[in-house]
């Protein structure tokens, strides 16, 4: 039995020893003001914990009806959240279905062609360039890939002299 983390022969060694110091006229005399001061300290404390116990479930009260409006939020952001998530699948499915060889368009004039060259001789060709958007998943293309992928070639400045 340990009484805060003081054990049976603590206790004997301390009450010897307070048994020296006080005498024994006024030895318990001090216990009972020992004992009276903790049954105020614990009276002090059950109260501090009573009340604090009160304004939680007050406050808990008060921000009920808050607590479910954030909920619904929280449900309705998750809905549209996957919906949307949904939706961005769908259209990349057909993206990919769309990017067969066979359903392939071919590649119009204009400034995202891949050849500089077929792009002004096609430029009267009606519709924009068509541009091979990369699929995020795929491996990354190695350099030889990425020097054939469609730009845009940069107008030569012309140089002034001051």
């Amino acid at each position: 039995m340990n009484v805060f983390g003081v054990g049976p022969l603590e206790l004997a060694v301390i009450l010897i020893v307070a048994l020296v110091f006080v005498g024994p006229d006024r030895l318990p005399r001090l216990a009972a003001d020992l004992a009276r001061t903790l049954r105020e300290i614990r009276k002090y404390t059950s109260g501090l914990a009573a009340e604090f116990n009160e304004v939680i479930k007050d406050v808990e009260k008060e921000t009920a009806g808050e607590k479910n409006v954030w909920k619904e939020v929280s449900e309705g952001i998750g809905g549209a959240t996957q919906q949307v998530t949904e939706a961005i699948r769908g259209v990349r499915q057909d993206i990919l279905k769309a990017d067969t060889p066979a359903a392939a368009p071919p590649t119009q004039g204009g400034p995202l062609a891949a050849n500089g060259a077929a792009a002004a001789s096609d430029s009267a060709a009606a519709g924009p360039g068509w541009v091979e958007i990369p699929d995020p998943d795929a491996p990354a293309a190695d350099a030889a890939d990425a020097a054939d992928t469609a730009t845009e070639p940069e107008p030569e400045r012309a140089e002034t002299a001051p």
